[in-house]
């Protein structure tokens, strides 16, 4: 199997309508136009077609947690997008509600038009549904393109039960898939380019992302984040600066919870989740400090170990583990399973259902409802200061993101309302929520990818235990502290005074 048709899915058995006036490509996950399989593959099947290529965005107001937050950071992005495709010479048709429901059908209408129709193979959220949906009401091929990771998930075999189990499996094939990349820049043959008439009035607040999103009928309480846009640009700008000033001392330091500006962490998970930045791109800069890097230069004898596969550099080494292996764990998870995340019954393990059971009437020393929750309103200033962090800034710091789901499984009634109330909280506020990594780490803080753990204790049986008092020994919390209480108020936020 080649690379390329290890990328594809077919998700129906239309024939081609090869004399149809363009080929669609799709865009739900990957939103960007450079290092994107998906967009690759439609250029080069107008290619093959003699079709123009149409490069179709859409947004909806009633997407699960939509938010001006979510909407601001996707437009931006979809502005850049306009600008991109005008510079690549490629039709691009983006479209976003203003009154809900009034892009109902057009998606349908576009593919009755389309040779065939290219989109995303993202294994999480809304999207798979969706694409399965157009593919059972069209009469052309709807394909699905993996551009999820380096290494195409449909190689990486059967689920595992932890990062240890999928890292050698991403090791061995990594040297063949990094010279499968996708294209730096989009290759637009002549026919590709040949320009097509928009349908419909495309959307004309590109120029002003922000006031467009202020007329919107959309949730209030999640405002957007300042000083955090969207889009390829913005992205590539975030990794340049993780690169220049955070990336040394990434191996030793990446876990201490410190402000933005004086931590190790990237910043890059919103912009992953959006498709703003391909991984791919990601890799390839970190890997370039370290010289001209190729594939000759991995270390073979250390295959399938945490340290010094890809480079000698400790801090490189260390960030593309998790950016690679840790998150393919996610995307695998999902794809593999072919399901969603909704239910703990089928997501967790034998061994943590039985815990869980073993101890699902225990007293809980406290107990807080999910408004309490989401107000940060508990008797655990550091859990407070994580929450406020979230609702500010659509982010928290990584390490205190698994501190933050132990204490609401510990404070909650069942483990079923814990993780009801973790992702209703999550995907309400996180910029990278509603995603693959998102929700295997909200279960990874009910035992998902781990191991049993000795003492048993209360409430958590053998799941993992931690404590803000335990975090607080191991780091210097109040640069940390001082920087959330410079931070506007949850009810701030929510009330749209920040």
């Amino acid at each position: 199997m080649s690379y390329k048709q290890a990328r594809l899915r077919r998700l129906n058995t239309a024939p081609t309508a090869g004399e149809r006036d363009y080929v669609l490509y799709w865009i739900q996950a990957y939103r960007r136009l450079e290092r994107n399989h998906a967009l690759d593959y439609a250029l080069w099947c107008a290619e093959r077609l003699d079709r123009p290529l149409v490069v179709y965005e859409g947004l909806r107001l009633d997407y699960p947690w939509a938010s001006r937050r979510l909407h601001r950071f996707i437009l931006e992005g979809m502005a850049a997008n306009a600008a991109r495709a005008k510079e690549h010479g490629l039709n691009y048709w983006p479209f976003v509600e203003e009154k809900r429901g009034e892009g109902r059908g057009l998606l349908r209408k576009l593919s009755e038009r389309a040779a065939l129709v290219v989109t995303d193979d993202f294994p999480c959220f809304i999207v798979p549904g969706q694409s399965r949906a157009l593919a059972r009401k069209v009469d052309v091929p709807v394909l699905a393109v993996d551009s999820s990771s380096i290494v195409p998930l449909s190689l990486l075999g059967s689920p595992v039960s932890a990062a240890a189990h999928l890292r050698p499996r991403i090791h061995k094939a990594f040297a063949e898939a990094w010279l499968h990349r996708a294209a730096a820049e989009p290759e637009v043959s002549r026919a590709a380019a040949r320009p097509v008439s928009a349908p419909f009035d495309r959307w004309s607040g590109a120029d002003d992302p922000a006031a467009f999103v202020d007329a919107l009928p959309l949730e209030g309480t999640v405002p957007p984040v300042e000083g955090m846009p969207g889009g390829t640009g913005a992205a590539r700008a975030r990794l340049g600066t993780f690169l220049e000033h955070r990336l040394r001392g990434y191996a030793e330091r990446r876990s201490e919870p410190r402000p933005p500006d004086e931590g190790h962490a990237s910043g890059l998970s919103p912009y992953l989740h959006f498709g703003h930045i391909s991984i791919e791109e990601v890799a390839e800069k970190v890997l370039a400090t370290t010289g001209d890097w190729t594939p000759e230069e991995l270390r073979i004898h250390n295959r399938g170990k945490r340290e010094g596969f890809f480079s000698d550099d400790a801090d490189v080494n260390s960030f593309l583990d998790e950016a690679l292996t840790w998150r393919d764990v996610g995307l695998h998870w999902h794809r593999s399973r072919r399901a969603d995340a909704a239910s703990l019954e089928t997501a967790l393990p034998s061994w943590v259902l039985e815990t869980l059971g073993a101890h699902a009437g225990d007293e809980r020393p406290h107990l807080y409802s999910a408004d309490e929750l989401e107000a940060g309103q508990t008797h655990d200033e550091l859990w407070n200061a994580a929450q406020r962090e979230l609702v500010a800034t659509g982010t928290i710091h990584n390490y205190l993101r698994m501190l933050w789901g132990k204490k609401v499984l510990e404070w909650s009634p069942s483990p079923v309302e814990a993780y009801r109330i973790l992702e209703h909280l999550n995907n309400k506020y996180a910029l990278d929520g509603r995603d693959p990594n998102s929700y295997t780490g909200i279960l990874w803080c009910f035992g998902l990818f781990d191991r049993p753990w000795a003492p048993d204790r209360k409430i958590f049986g053998r799941i993992r235990y931690m404590s803000s008092a335990n975090t607080a020994r191991k780091f210097r919390l109040s640069p940390y502290l001082g920087y959330v209480e410079s931070l506007p108020t949850i009810e701030a936020v929510r009330s749209g005074r920040a």
